[in-house]
């Protein structure tokens, strides 16, 4: 039943559908570019699974079609400053070999060096990033420009420099909202021409599958690969109604694991900890931090961040599906949403501390 599974992918290019408006704040901000000037910075923002990077992408590939416009796309899950700086630097066109253990001051004198037209660098999951200094260093070379996707704007800003956060703010900022169902729906519809044989799924499956998955393509999607998948283990026909029941769970716990496959190594030490330990109260979760956090971030060449900004990590993993925190600041409870889900990564906080 499955005929192309890369077409489920996120990554797979396809039309850009419903998000004229997203498209055109975009272009507006990016024009510069196609002129040979430096294009604009831009904050995306809002839910995951709505079409942030595939819209970023897809109009990255449109001005490289358009004009002498160079970028590269950073998923920032997992790197370093110096490693953001060295993968922008590999991903330049005139790119040139530099050590990923160079000096912050010389990657960024590379970058500036070479540098000789527009270039966009988009940040994708820039909550993740440790340091946001990295944004003056990269905006310091003059052809330059960032665009950060985020799933939330304010919590990001607060920790931008106050001298860079103008350049984020006001028509800099495009928000992302979650899908209507008649545009999910056609969202899928070429999915399931161009991924399945035949016509596997009638429209009242799909409107099934767009209304339930609550305006999120990326689970919508993946739903009908599940579904897919589901009908070929069963029974290798078109989709049964127990195929789609069954679907969005599966789909659903893909795409958890795959959320904390990306995150950098703290964070699922982190994970593991709210794991080991949940459900616990903010109080309990600040002081097994307290306890574990040397632990969490051993190896890492960076010293232990602070509380709240481990409750930044924590926030990330909430949008993603992670860990759920109902409350307020100290009321919050912490609790992982699947037990059955281990980080992939060595942590037992369970030897060295138990909580009452």
């Amino acid at each position: 039943m499955i005929k192309d599974r890369w077409v489920f992918d996120d990554a797979y290019p396809t039309d850009i559908l419903h998000r004229n408006e997203e498209l055109n704040s975009l272009s507006r901000l990016l024009k510069p570019a196609t002129a040979g000037g430096r294009a604009g910075d831009v904050l995306i923002h809002g839910p995951s699974g709505v079409g942030k990077t595939a819209t970023a992408r897809w109009m990255l590939r449109d001005l490289r079609r358009r004009a002498a416009v160079s970028s590269a796309l950073i998923e920032c899950s997992g790197q370093t400053a110096n490693g953001i700086i060295h993968e922008a630097i590999e991903k330049y066109p005139k790119g040139t070999v530099v050590q990923r253990n160079q000096p912050r001051d010389e990657l960024v004198a590379t970058l500036e060096t070479i540098v000789d037209e527009p270039f966009i660098i988009v940040l994708d999951e820039a909550d993740v990033i440790p340091d946001l200094d990295i944004l003056e260093d990269l905006l310091s070379v003059d052809l330059v420009s960032v665009i950060a996707i985020t799933h939330e704007d304010n919590e990001w800003l607060n920790r931008v420099d106050r001298d860079i956060r103008p350049r984020f703010r006001g028509e800099s900022q495009i928000e992302y909202q979650k899908y209507h169902v008649p545009e999910l729906i056609d969202i899928l519809e070429p999915r399931v021409e161009h991924g399945l044989m035949g016509q596997p799924a009638d429209s009242y499956q799909l409107e099934w599958i767009a209304d339930e998955t609550g305006g999120v393509a990326r689970w919508a999607i993946k739903t009908v690969l599940a579904a897919a998948e589901l009908a070929d283990e069963r029974h290798h026909e078109y989709f049964h109604e127990r195929d789609v029941t069954d679907a969005f769970d599966r789909a659903k716990a893909k795409i958890r694991k795959a959320n904390l496959r990306s995150l950098p190594v703290p964070h699922l030490r982190l994970y593991e900890l709210v794991r080991e330990i949940g459900p616990a109260s903010g109080d309990e979760m600040s002081e097994a931090y307290e306890t574990h956090k040397e632990a969490i971030f051993a190896g890492r060449n960076k010293n232990p961040v602070g509380w709240r900004q481990a409750c930044n990590y924590l926030s990330k993993m909430e949008d993603y599906d992670l860990i759920t925190m109902p409350g307020k600041t100290n009321a919050k409870v912490y609790e992982v949403v699947d037990e059955e889900l281990e980080a992939p990564v060595k942590f037992g906080p369970r030897e060295t501390v138990e909580l009452d």
